[in-house]
């Protein structure tokens, strides 16, 4: 598998900080993957189905050409990484990051306790 370097420059000029880009595509590649997932095992469904409850002795060990068809065009596809980089430079999504409210500990006033004398 070759490597695609990507310059890291074109990453920090939508958002100054790298770290907060790199973590939105990668969570970006995670839904590119888990979509082609499911649709990988939509497609592979039947054939699960066929080797699960075969209808003759010779079916329950027959490999189906098309699945590995399938397979094999699920596997020569672009990586779900390269495809969430080109995304982003592309300006297809955007990320916005969410402030959190920051709460101070409260300190306990020492001239307002009482000692009980």
């Amino acid at each position: 598998m070759p490597v695609k370097p990507v310059d890291l420059n074109k990453l920090r000029s939508a958002h100054s900080n790298l770290y907060e880009t790199v973590v939105a595509i990668s969570k970006r590649a995670r839904q590119i993957h888990e979509e082609e997932r499911y649709e990988l095992e939509e497609k592979l469904l039947p054939y699960k189905e066929m080797i699960r409850n075969p209808a003759s002795e010779s079916e329950s060990d027959r490999i189906f050409p098309e699945q590995i068809a399938i397979s094999l065009e699920f596997e020569v596809r672009e990586k779900a990484s390269h495809k969430a980089v080109a995304e982003y430079l592309k300006e297809k999504y955007n990320y916005t990051l969410e402030k959190s409210v920051e709460t101070k500990p409260v300190q306990p006033d020492d001239e307002d306790e009482t000692d009980g004398d």
